[in-house]
């Protein structure tokens, strides 16, 4: 009887403990340095086109402002270990981390011009550079209107 308690015990010690190791071992499956900041699409190849605005506002992003763009990585639903660690629950979602923290998380349908108006603020990039050429070429009309 004494031994089947001990071995009650040990068995339940050594089952927690296993537990307790699978879940304080999960890392981000991301390899990142700490001060990198990466976009993260989770994609779901059965439904792509409900991520079709994501695709097109990171490529116009990726065009417009090639040198503020940072990484970009696209996760399948199929990576189970990184779907569970980022606690994605729907598809589309695109995170923006740096290191170990979440910038931005867009869960499910949005359109281009949404999804390019949050990127903007999170990599801060400002729309002065088209309102500028605006006025320059507006600029340019005027002046040349007038020496007609």
């Amino acid at each position: 009887m004494d031994k089947c308690i001990e071995l009650m015990i040990i068995g339940s010690i050594l089952l927690l403990s296993s537990c307790f190791s699978t879940a304080s071992s999960m890392e981000n499956p991301l390899e990142q340095h700490t001060d990198e900041t990466i976009t993260v699409l989770f994609s779901d190849s059965s439904s792509m086109q409900d991520e079709k605005t994501y695709y097109d506002a990171l490529l116009e992003l990726k065009q417009n402002h090639p040198s503020e763009m940072p990484s970009f990585l696209i996760i399948d639903a199929d990576e189970r270990d990184a779907i569970r660690y980022f606690n994605i629950e729907q598809f589309p979602t695109m995170l923006v981390i740096t290191g170990s923290h979440e910038d931005l998380r867009m869960e499910g349908i949005f359109t281009k011009d949404e999804i390019l108006t949050q990127l903007m603020e999170v990599f801060r990039i400002e729309k002065e550079a088209k309102s500028v050429r605006k006025t320059i070429s507006l600029h340019y009309i005027e002046q040349s209107s007038f020496s007609l």
